[in-house]
């Protein structure tokens, strides 16, 4: 990670934390990471300005974090979840299974990990449900595959990556398909349903995503 306020703290739990600042304000969000002893966060939204939540622009919040001894980097430009590249829409709704798969998206997870080693890390977005954000539905996956776990600070309690899957589950719940119904079978059949559901209901649409210029 860049542009950090100096620590020497450090993630031995490999947890990462994850937040919605909708229905936030700057004081509340800050007096919420400095409880869960938040060392630095990664803004993962596409843009850094928002034409609503304005307090939490890119330019003016990092700065107000780094003030208040937390580290702020902006991870959009690679994990965002409105990526602003056209081939990522093959069928005009984003694929995070492609996304997942790009350069740019794997070294943004390459750089939580390391980040992860000194700071206690929580995840930034718009979005106030992880049910319903790529944080959950892109990001968890490939920080479970490297060995980390997820908190979701959402509604003055912490959510753990376990219990948002089981909410995911019920929303999305109901026969496998033959897909899944492998000779030998598939133990995560319903979670995979559940979790393409889920991708299928809330992720964004081109025309919706990509800025026009």
């Amino acid at each position: 990670m860049q542009n950090q306020a100096s620590t020497t703290s450090h993630n031995p739990d490999r947890i990462i934390f994850t937040v919605g600042y909708a229905g936030h304000d700057r004081d509340s969000l800050l007096a919420l990471f400095k409880a869960q002893g938040i060392t630095a966060v990664a803004d993962i939204r596409t843009f850094k300005r928002s034409s609503y939540w304005t307090a939490f622009d890119a330019d003016s919040f990092g700065p107000f974090l780094r003030e208040n001894g937390i580290a702020y980097v902006f991870m959009g430009d690679v994990m965002g979840g409105k990526p602003q590249t056209p081939a990522l829409y093959p069928d005009g709704q984003l694929d995070y299974g492609l996304m997942a798969q790009t350069p740019a998206f794997r070294s943004g997870i390459a750089r939580l990990v390391s980040g992860a080693e000194k700071y206690r890390i929580c995840l930034m977005c718009a979005e106030k449900d992880p049910l319903d954000c790529h944080r959950t539905l892109l990001i968890a996956p490939a920080l479970k595959e490297a060995g980390f776990d997820l908190r979701h600070l959402v509604e003055g309690r912490i959510e753990s990556q376990t219990e948002t899957e089981q909410r995911m589950l019920q929303v999305n719940g109901g026969d496998v398909p033959d897909l899944f119904a492998a000779a030998e079978p598939d133990p995560d059949a319903d979670y995979k349903l559940a979790l393409a559901r889920q991708i299928k209901r809330v992720a964004p649409m081109a025309d919706d995503a990509i800025k026009r210029r």
